[in-house]
């Protein structure tokens, strides 16, 4: 058998070829023009759909009674990800020489986070794998459909707005300076929509590098701003006030607090560490800051559905159904509940947000074609003026 895995170093590539029941004769570094060969980081990540594949198939072997080995040596074979496969691969070479799984797992945080690091451990010292595996499976399923749901939602402005843009660029590029050509054999003053059209659209002509170097240098900025603490909080709570989105953001993440946190709480981490984890996966600085301060208050005695009242970003039934389940003693039922509620309200919404963002894409729509309309037609009402002026001043030249 020949062909090529990813590893750090060709012991370690051995080594987990060894484990895998095969015996290495020759390993090779691939170079290419005298540079070893590495694959760009976008090529070597790993889709959550297939980490939420493997968990499903992981939890299922498990389940069967299968060995951890003979789990993960499966796995790896039949993983079309080269990057998961070599993960997996090393994975089972630390595990066969004593490192435990959720140590063996945390060895490669690009691949799983610490949300999944931690329910492996939580489910070693509890002695509960099987069960932790299924709520993480799970757990990993409804992310999944949220992520996609939300992508599918923000489909549609995205492709108006871009197909928009285009069409302005267009016009800018090709069409205003022909009817510049047409506006300049005539001497009269154009109106001022029309010179402002001109000017704007001569100006992309002319210095279009200009244009492209604002629009990158301003994403760039975007970028930069956004990796920095204060950032990535101003932006993230700015999303959670934006018209019709900010209310799905919402929602969104109170769906994502009561999976996540429920699933780490059933799988019997502490509430202030479970909170910590949630904080570092919630993908939203203004709302992992907010569950920071429920860890906080926790810590200092107040029960969680106290501790959440004082937060903004999270509504009313979030606070009253913890409540309840704190008195019930089924903290981790209710958090599941309230969740599932909110995957409603998330999918009802998702449903409904093409009839909610048609009038504010109908009125930008309109307001642009007006714009255009008006400066491109506005002197052609009055042409007719000057030409009949032109046209008397040359009859009066002939008879003199």
């Amino acid at each position: 058998m020949t062909g090529e895995i990813e590893a750090s170093s060709a012991d370690e590539l051995k080594e987990g070829l060894f484990h895998e029941g095969m015996i290495p004769l020759d390993v090779r570094e691939i170079e290419k023009g005298g540079m070893a060969l590495k694959m760009p980081n976008f090529m070597t990540g790993v889709k959550p759909g297939e980490i939420m594949v493997f968990t499903r198939q992981f939890y299922t072997l498990f389940k069967a009674g299968v060995s951890m080995d003979a789990i993960l040596g499966a796995m790896a074979r039949q993983m079309k990800s080269g990057a998961l496969r070599n993960a997996l691969v090393r994975i089972r070479a630390d595990v066969a020489s004593g490192s435990s799984l959720a140590q063996a797992f945390g060895r490669h945080p690009k691949i799983f986070s610490e949300l999944y690091v931690s329910m492996l451990a939580a489910g070693e010292e509890a002695g509960i794998l099987e069960e932790v595996l299924r709520h993480l499976s799970d757990l990993l399923v409804k992310e999944y459909e949220i992520k996609k749901n939300v992508k599918g939602a923000i489909l549609y402005p995205k492709i108006v707005l871009t197909v928009l843009i285009l069409a302005v660029m267009f016009l800018m590029m090709f069409v205003i300076p022909k009817f510049v050509d047409f506006y300049g054999r005539f001497s009269a003053e154009l109106p001022l929509p029309t010179r402002i059209l001109i000017g704007i659209s001569m100006f992309v002509k002319n210095y279009w590098y200009v244009v492209l170097a604002i629009a990158i240098g301003g994403i760039y900025l975007y970028r930069r701003f956004y990796n920095t603490n204060t950032g990535r909080l101003k932006i993230d709570n700015i999303r959670f006030n934006l018209p019709v989105f900010g209310d799905l953001n919402i929602k969104v993440a109170n769906a994502r607090f009561g999976h996540i946190l429920a699933a780490l709480y059933q799988s019997g981490l502490s509430m202030p560490r479970s909170l910590e984890v949630v904080a570092n996966v919630i993908d939203n600085a203004a709302f992992a800051r907010e569950v920071l301060q429920i860890r906080d208050r926790i810590q200092k005695g107040s029960t969680l559905s106290e501790a959440i009242s004082h937060q903004k970003f999270f509504p009313p039934i979030m606070v009253e159904t913890t409540s309840v389940g704190e008195k019930a003693g089924a903290l981790g039922e209710m958090l599941n509940t309230v969740a599932e509620h909110y995957d409603t309200e998330v999918n009802h919404l998702i449903k409904n947000l093409t009839t909610m963002l048609e009038p504010i894409m109908l009125v930008l729509i309109f307001s642009m074609v007006l714009v255009l309309a008006l400066a491109i037609f506005l002197p052609i009402w009055n042409l007719s003026t000057v030409v009949s002026g032109q046209g008397g001043g040359a009859v009066g030249g002939a008879g003199m």
